[in-house]
This record gives C-alpha cells, sequence and structure tokens, in this order.
C-alpha cells in the first residue's frame, strides 16, 4: 500500500543517490514526486528539508563557502533540516592521494567532525552521516515514513524540550526553526517580546527569513491556539 503523501525530489536532483531513493521508495511503496523546491534541499518530507552531500561535495562546498550558504538559506526558511553526508572516509582519502592531494585519514576525520559541530552549533540542524548513497537512500525514505506515521497509541509520546534561566527565551525556542543563535540575535535586534510582533523590526534579524517572521508573529499575537507538533514515538525510533 503506497503512502498518500510523496516524498518531494527537487528537479536537478541525479545521480546514484537519486536512483537508489527511487529504488528503495518503489519497494516500500512510497511514491516520489519531482518538484522544484527553490534551494531548499534536495528533498521535502513534509516540513522537513533535506541537504545530501557526498563527502567530496561536503568537503568542496565547506572550503568554497558554499554549504555555509546552502544552510543560511535552509535555516532562515524551513521549519526543519536534516543534512546527510555519505560516503566511505578511507576510500575519499585514496581518491584524493591519487588526484594529487595530500591528505591522511586523521586529517580527515577531524575537518569532517570539526565541520559537523560547528553546522550543530550555528544552526538548528540533524545531520546524518552514512558510508555510502545506500544507506542515505534508506534513511531518507525511513525518516519519510516515521514523519507521516500516526505515533502509536501504546507508546509514550516524547517531546523535545529546552530549558535556558530566561523564559522569554524558552518560548522562542519551542518554535520550529529557532535555534540558540538566532534567538540570540532576534532579541539583539528587537529587545523585547513585544517589539517582535512588527514585521519592520524583525526583518533586521539577520537569518530570518520571511517563513520564520511570519511565524513568530503568528505565535506572538494569534487570539487563537497555535498547535506545534513535535511528537516522535518513542517505540518505533529504532526501527
Amino acid at each position: 500500500m503506497k503512502m498518500k503523501t510523496p516524498l518531494l525530489v527537487d528537479t536537478n536532483e541525479r545521480g546514484p543517490l537519486y536512483e537508489a531513493v527511487c529504488r528503495y521508495a518503489e519497494r516500500h511503496g512510497v511514491l516520489v514526486k519531482e518538484e522544484h523546491l527553490q534551494g531548499m534541499g534536495d528533498y521535502q518530507a513534509g516540513n522537513s528539508h533535506i541537504e545530501c552531500k557526498s563527502l567530496s561535495d561536503f568537503f568542496q562546498s565547506n572550503h568554497s563557502g558554499h554549504l555555509w550558504r546552502q544552510l543560511d538559506n535552509l535555516d532562515a526558511n524551513c521549519e526543519r533540516i536534516f543534512l546527510v553526508i555519505h560516503g566511505d572516509v578511507a576510500k575519499y582519502v585514496k581518491m584524493a592521494n591519487q588526484q594529487g592531494r595530500k591528505v591522511t585519514y586523521s586529517r580527515v576525520i577531524n575537518e569532517l567532525i570539526g565541520t559537523c559541530a560547528r553546522i550543530m552549533a550555528d544552526f538548528d540542524c540533524h545531520i546524518y552521516r552514512t558510508k555510502d548513497h545506500y544507506e542515505a537512500a534508506t534513511f531518507i525514505i525511513k525518516l519519510h515514513e516515521k514523519l507521516h506515521k500516526p505515533a502509536s497509541r501504546h507508546g509514550a509520546k516524547a517531546i523535545r524540550r529546552v530549558s535556558t534561566n530566561d523564559i522569554r527565551t524558552d518560548m522562542l525556542l519551542s518554535i520550529p526553526g529557532f535555534g540558540p543563535e538566532l534567538v540570540e540575535r532576534t532579541f539583539e535586534k528587537c529587545g523585547s517580546i513585544e517589539e517582535m510582533t512588527y514585521p519592520e523590526s524583525l526583518r533586521q534579524v539577520k537569518g530570518m527569513g520571511p517563513t520564520l517572521r511570519q511565524r513568530l508573529i503568528t505565535v506572538l499575537t494569534s487570539e487563537k491556539p497555535v498547535r506545534i507538533e513535535r511528537q516522535y514515538n518513542s517505540k518505533e525510533r529504532g526501527k
């Protein structure tokens, strides 16, 4: 039985990972639909945008700065971000040395871990690393399935909670798309919760796009309940 909600794939996405995703999706009854995602990742599963990088692409885009521009754009406009990095480090090191680039395994691992740590510190981004594009494709389809599968009535629901010593900060961190860095920049520019209800003030906040601006204003000014569902079935996580 096919899922009604399709996994969206950017029209520019091609190559071994794309082919593996299509094959795995077909075997598991997941519909795949091509759509222009306007630079918001390679795949979209519900409200989650997934950017995929081979190891070679990851390092190249890191050095050129393209990776950081992509993440800035995703962080400003998307509710949830996933970065999938696929490739075997040993094979990458061998290929790089064959091409005349003198790199070592330890140097590559240190850069990979350091860059991932920097990304997770600066952005509200989940990172998943796999040894090859087959595992990456499996993760993408599994993520799509879990995001659209109702929570089990038998399982406890786990809700992500963030706590600081500032109730105002805690409130903003509960809004999808708002990480610690963005919240800090928002208070630097706006100063108070009341000031955050004005679009002209929010436009001064670096990294806050129109989607997040409208979401924040809605949360702060709506006279009706604003529901934010971030629930996961704890029993289903490891399957």
